[in-house]
């Protein structure tokens, strides 16, 4: 009939088909790429961490396996805890947490604090949450010979991208009371560095929100101290070089800050301790 369309009429010219199938081939090849970027960049960290916490109630002992084939971890605990049993005199302080409490011993700033104090010890590992310390601490690491003067403990920056400030800042404060309560002496609880270059970055809130709950949480009549992390940034809020090595790691700049801040409380604990030596 006059006027009516074919198939052929229907149809998209051969030539403006084919650009739109390129096209939409196109569209679809760059959503894959960019989705493949960002696993590369943001993706296995974050998914890492997230299996890392499944079944790892963050105020409760846990014994730390994922990544662990070599073993490493589980000796690094045996020597701790073998180290407590076996000091022949009273340790001035002991230091707990992860990898940022480890990093002193590398940092020539370390020797400030052995040079100072008679004995030493330092049971930082890396990449530890508050689950994993409180393992090791009920698990044989406060089990001394002879009782330490003082305990410093930091611990909680790996919790933060999976758990909430309020968790992570109750599970501190338990490590901390029950390291008070096996020692009988005072434990420096200390705030974590901050995370992140910049203050509007979200782990860097978490970071400052933990802070600010352990600062109004922390009891002293259990002999547990808040000590604030010593003030690292720009009058920006920027976390520069100059303080940390990773906007996670401290360099040694930051060490000495915080050696300058804790040095004269560990002093004090040592002094009101020793007087009863011989009840320890």
């Amino acid at each position: 009939p006059m006027g009516a369309m074919t198939s052929k009429d229907k149809g998209l010219p051969f030539w403006l088909s084919n650009r739109l199938m390129i096209a939409l081939y196109t569209l679809m090849a760059a959503c894959i790429l960019a989705q493949v970027i960002l696993a590369t960049l943001y993706g296995p960290s974050s998914n890492k961490a997230s299996k890392a916490a499944q079944g790892e109630p963050v105020d409760e002992p846990f014994e730390r396996k994922r990544g662990q084939a070599d073993g490493r971890w589980l000796e690094l605990h045996k020597e701790y805890a073998k180290e407590a049993r076996t000091t022949t005199q009273r340790p001035d302080v002991v230091f707990f947490g992860d990898s940022i409490t480890l990093g002193w011993v590398n940092s020539p700033v370390w020797e400030q604090i052995t040079k100072r104090f008679e004995s030493v010890l330092n049971f930082g590992i890396g990449g530890d949450r508050t689950q994993h310390l409180l393992w090791r601490i009920t698990n044989g690491e406060l089990d001394f010979a002879h009782r330490p003067r003082c305990s410093v403990l930091m611990i909680g920056t790996n919790n933060l991208d999976s758990d909430l400030p309020q968790l992570i800042a109750k599970a501190a404060l338990k490590t901390a009371d029950i390291i008070a309560k096996a020692t009988g002496t005072t434990v420096l609880l200390v705030g974590i560095p901050p995370r992140s270059k910049y203050k509007d970055n979200a782990i860097r809130k978490k970071a400052d929100e933990l802070n600010e709950i352990l600062a109004s949480s922390t009891p002293t009549k259990n002999k547990v101290k808040f000590i604030p992390f010593p003030d690292v940034l720009t009058k920006d809020g920027v976390f520069t070089r100059e303080f940390t090595v990773d906007f996670v790691h401290l360099s040694n700049n930051a060490y000495q800050k915080l050696a300058e801040k804790i040095i004269p409380e560990i002093s004090t604990c040592v002094v009101h301790s020793k007087p009863h030596d011989r009840e320890r």
